[in-house]
């Protein structure tokens, strides 16, 4: 509790207390004063006198005067002894002494409690605040975890999602690669059957004398279409390598080995262009896109 609220709470009792104090050590100076205060013993001859003075009526005011004695001048006061017995503090009564005793004392109890009160409840406070900082600290340690946690389970969470989409896109790429060889042996199975094929049926073509009727077709009409140069001598023999397409165009015409000059290597050269396109054999299994033909007009 704050000093200002318990100042408040506790005002009529410390105002009672200050009252009490004050009246007991105001009774306490008064009581010290009269006891050390010196008393004033007049002299014995004054004391004498006022004993055997009369005491005056109303009636005879002169008297009064008759009655002074004439030997008053003559009286000197007497020293006051030094351990005159009225020196002496009067003591104080048992009774005053213990009241005030138990009041002074009974004000500095309540002090001492108010005083000790006041301590427990800020110790108290400053107890609740140390707590308070505690259980805050705890709660900031306990949400610094918590987030903590939650980071480590969103990175494993991440970590596996990944992991996951790896393994399906490496089981997505080998099943397609997987499809895509299976795709390629099938395709060249059925290049090799087809040429399987196709290679005998060229077999049962050449067999049956086609090729060789289709080569003299080719060579004929080469050297329809070929102008003899004057160089050109007996036993002309040329190895022709024609490059045609599907039609019979020629495309591509080379001399290999040859017994001709290069005029007639280049009239050769202009005769299988001229040709062009070449005759279609008589079965399609027979057709080659490169050609290699022997030229020999005369044999």
């Amino acid at each position: 509790m704050p000093a200002g609220g318990f100042v408040r709470e506790h005002a009529r009792p410390l105002l009672a207390s200050l009252c009490l104090h004050g009246l007991v050590f105001g009774l306490a100076a008064v009581a010290a004063w009269f006891s050390v205060a010196p008393r004033v013993t007049p002299p014995a001859t004054v004391q004498a006198y006022l004993a055997e003075r009369p005491t005056p009526r109303a009636a005879e005011p002169p008297a009064i005067a008759a009655v002074v004695p004439p030997a008053a001048p003559a009286v000197e006061p007497a020293p006051v002894p030094p351990a005159a017995p009225a020196v002496e503090p009067a003591p104080v009564p048992p009774a005053a002494t213990r009241e005030d005793t138990t009041a002074r004392d009974a004000a500095a109890a309540k002090s001492r409690a108010a005083a000790e009160l006041l301590a427990r409840e800020q110790a108290a406070a400053r107890e609740q605040a140390a707590a308070e900082v505690r259980r805050q600290a705890a709660a900031q340690e306990q949400a610094a975890r918590a987030r903590r946690a939650a980071d480590d389970e969103r990175r494993q969470a991440a970590a596996a999602e990944a992991q996951r989409r790896a393994r399906a896109e490496a089981d997505l790429k080998g099943r397609l690669q997987r499809e895509q060889d299976a795709a390629q042996r099938a395709a060249r199975e059925a290049d090799l059957v087809r040429q399987l094929g196709a290679e005998q049926h060229r077999l049962g073509a050449e067999s049956a004398g086609l090729l060789g009727r289709y080569v003299a077709e080719l060579q004929a009409r080469i050297e329809r279409a070929w102008n003899r140069p004057p160089t050109a001598r007996a036993g002309l023999r040329c190895v022709v390598s024609v490059t045609q397409v599907p039609g019979g165009t020629v495309t591509d015409v080379r001399i290999g080995e040859c017994n001709a000059d290069a005029a007639v290597k280049q009239s050769i050269v202009l005769a299988v262009y001229r040709a062009s396109p070449l005759p279609a054999p008589p079965d399609p299994s027979l057709f080659e896109r490169n050609l290699t033909l022997v030229f020999a007009p005369d044999a």
